[in-house]
């Protein structure tokens, strides 16, 4: 497990506890919002997230600029607030610079990529053997243009956040799991998410043919 949450010193919480959490506090309210629609009817405009609509996605004029290896288009089902948050200012500048990208920055992107896939894999893995009853979560959905296959690996990363996102939430609301421990679980995986923006970022000319960034 200490590789899921990053801190060797945090104890596997026991299944067979029978102490409720002390608070909900961290927990993400679009998620308690999502868990408590289940049970209230809500307006047949909303989504139901207690989320605010994505009303465009920043650099939308960026990404029309470029030819895209693909074009093709997903419709991404979200129900917390780090992806909605993600989408609206960092896809389309992360979609448009993995389409330009090349040589060692390609090789850059992929270890990202890969390590970011890898990581979230486990860390359901590890969720999901809370054995947390699961429950029907209300969703936005969101369609997004798929510009290369890198592109389409973002978009993977996103939905296994998600999902962590909500067999976490189940898991505290089954008393499998701290609030906190959920709390720092998210944190390390929208690190690496946000990592992949990161490296995004600088022009394929400041990294080296290995896929190492060049120093300043």
């Amino acid at each position: 497990m200490a590789a899921v949450l990053d801190n060797p010193r945090t104890p596997e919480p026991s299944p067979q506890s029978g102490q409720a959490p002390s608070t909900l506090a961290h927990v993400d309210t679009s998620q308690v919002a999502a868990a408590a629609a289940v049970a209230q009817p809500l307006p047949a405009d909303t989504g139901g997230t207690g989320l605010k609509p994505i009303e465009r996605l920043t650099s939308d004029s960026r990404i029309a600029r470029i030819i895209p290896q693909s074009d093709s288009r997903t419709v991404l089902k979200y129900s917390s607030r780090f992806i909605r948050d993600f989408l609206r200012s960092d896809y389309n500048f992360c979609a448009a610079k993995v389409t330009v990208a090349r040589n060692g920055k390609l090789l850059a992107l992929d270890a990202a990529f890969r390590a970011t896939d890898e990581w979230l894999t486990k860390a359901i893995a590890w969720i999901e053997k809370r054995n947390a009853r699961t429950f029907p979560r209300p969703h936005e959905e969101i369609e997004l243009v798929i510009t290369h296959p890198l592109a389409g690996r973002l978009v993977r990363c996103l939905t296994q956040y998600d999902r962590l996102s909500g067999r976490a939430m189940e898991a505290v609301f089954a008393q499998k799991l701290q609030p906190e421990e959920r709390e720092t679980l998210l944190a390390n995986a929208e690190k690496r998410i946000r990592h992949i923006a990161h490296v995004c970022v600088p022009d394929n000319d400041q990294y080296d043919f290995d896929g190492s960034r060049r120093e300043e």
